[in-house]
């Protein structure tokens, strides 16, 4: 893994009336079209301690380029988004 990638951002209200179960077949859909763009899913969840109540991280050896391709091609499960990009050495 070149790249962390830790985006934080505001469910939508269609993913909010999604049930746990539906919910996690949503983010099954989302990882295989952030995979095509060399983008891996590691984990996504609801954070504590930021205003924001979704949280997704990903690892890539794509640049951040790839990364916002994705998030800006590929309907996302939540809006307001903000980033941090990490780089592993």
């Amino acid at each position: 893994m070149k790249f962390g990638y830790i985006s934080y951002g505001k469910s939508t209200p269609a993913f909010q009336a999604l049930t746990p179960e539906e919910r996690i077949k949503e983010f099954e859909k989302i990882g295989k079209e952030a995979e095509k763009v060399g983008l891996k899913i590691l984990f996504w969840g609801h954070p504590f301690g930021v205003s924001e109540d979704m949280v997704c991280v990903f690892k890539s050896e794509k640049g951040l380029d790839k990364f916002f391709e994705f998030l800006t091609t590929v309907d996302q499960p939540y809006t307001d988004s903000r980033t941090n990009m990490v780089a592993i050495p």
